[in-house]
């Protein structure tokens, strides 16, 4: 009977997702309807776009984990096409609250004890709901101490098995399709399906809180927010309250913008370049800035960790981003990169220079990252080349920059903060600018 009844719900589940799907194709045509006869004309850019905003809307209905894998997905422009991944940003990070009394009986399930003995204050309404979680503010019964209590929406877990399932059916039929299998949609699933699992793992969270305060130890502006540990399981997360102000906010807090700006930089490029342990999940709602010029940086279930070769191979990339060195970063790029067969070299590397050569020497703040990020892969899905997914933290640190970078100092250059971490890198001193 068990059986029977996990196959009925599978069918259900993936009748409803067929049904969205279809709801999906409907908004696809007359999005693409509409742009085009605006702008007159049919091209790939208002196909991806549409096809982006037919996407993000099925799976904002779809509910938490479509939610969460989107957001994933959104991350990868290797296999995201630059419209569709633009669009998968902008799912929601606000989404309903569960109720107080899920919320009570999760605590109270983990801890063995009611949840006025854990903390003396603990406010009902939620500081805030994402699509894995909600934070509450509250204050612990022994110590008094105010603290942020994130607690894991409740059956997410069997959910998200569910939809992985599911997810990973689909990726196989698509895989039989010949123009999708660069994509290697199976691996992908799989990938997008391990960092969703990452972050329902409260502990796997606190772990990484540990290890990037133990990186950051001698550097007072960089802040993660001190756990709990007695309070801390694989669904609830309970650390230090920080109540930072997010970028639109810095003048009224007294914060310079282009130190905090200059700041973000320096701090992605130590995880990419020194640390090889990087947060993988950087964006505004993830950033708070703080008194004293500092940055405050939360959610560190989702990171990527490179070896040194790894870290190398990047910093190689970025060099010559940085330099202006086209004809090096394609052949760096081609070796780097799985090919389905012969391609034109010298139409390949051209299109790169000419790539290279439209954002070198150009302020920060006159480029639009997404795109450029975007265009970038487009040239390798053109040429049957992709990348191996460690890489595409290239992308997060794209994404840092454009944030803390275009809104906050659009003169700021870059090159300047990132060039000694890249030529230490490059030229083989990741451990000794550890060691410094």
């Amino acid at each position: 009977m068990r059986s029977i009844a996990a196959a009925a719900r599978i069918a259900l589940r993936t009748l409803q997702i067929l049904i969205w799907a279809l709801y999906a194709l409907v908004v696809f045509a007359a999005v693409l309807g509409l742009r085009s006869i605006r702008a007159r004309r049919l091209d790939r850019r208002i196909v991806t776009t549409a096809a982006g905003v037919s996407l993000r809307r099925a799976l904002e209905r779809l509910g938490a984990t479509f939610i969460k894998l989107g957001q994933v997905a959104s991350t990868r422009p290797d296999l995201i096409p630059t419209g569709i991944a633009v669009e998968l940003a902008k799912l929601q990070e606000q989404v309903r609250p569960f109720p107080i009394d899920q919320v009570r009986r999760t605590i109270e399930e983990d801890f063995g004890v009611a949840l006025e003995r854990l903390f003396s204050e603990f406010e009902a309404a939620p500081l805030a709901a994402a699509s894995v979680a909600q934070v509450h503010r509250a204050r612990v019964a022994q110590s008094g101490e105010l603290v942020a209590v994130k607690v894991r929406r409740p059956s997410i877990a069997a959910w998200a098995a569910l939809h992985q399932s599911i997810a990973l059916r689909f990726a196989h039929l698509l895989q039989a399709i010949p123009t999708l299998y660069l994509l290697a949609p199976v691996k992908s699933v799989r990938q997008f399906c391990a960092a969703v699992n990452r972050q329902l793992d409260f502990r796997i969270e606190a772990a990484n809180n540990v290890r990037f305060r133990e990186n950051f130890s001698n550097q007072p502006e960089v802040v993660f927010p001190a756990l709990i540990p007695p309070l801390c399981s694989e669904r609830v997360l309970t650390m230090e309250l920080l109540e930072g102000v997010r970028e639109t906010e810095l003048a009224a807090a007294g914060i310079d913008p282009r130190r905090v700006a200059a700041l973000g930089i320096r701090v992605f490029c130590k995880m990419a370049f020194i640390d090889g342990f990087v947060h993988a999940d950087l964006h505004p709602g993830n950033i708070r800035f703080l008194p004293g010029d500092r940055i405050a940086l939360f959610d560190l279930g989702l990171t990527a960790e490179l070896t040194p070769q790894d870290r190398l191979l990047f910093a190689q990339t970025m060099y010559y981003m940085a330099g202006g060195m086209g004809r090096e970063l394609a052949r760096h790029m081609f070796d780097l990169c799985q090919r389905t067969g012969p391609i034109d070299y010298a139409a390949y590397e051209a299109e790169m220079i000419e790539y290279l050569g439209r954002f070198i020497n150009r302020p920060l703040g006159e480029i639009e990252m997404a795109s450029a990020i975007g265009s970038f892969f487009d040239i390798f899905r053109r040429y049957g080349m992709r990348m191996d997914g460690r890489y595409t933290v290239l992308n997060v640190s794209f994404l840092v920059v454009e944030g803390l970078g275009k809104k906050l100092d659009p003169a700021l250059d870059v090159t300047a903060q990132a060039r000694p971490f890249l030529e230490a890198a490059v030229m083989g001193g990741i451990g000794a600018a550890a060691a410094r």
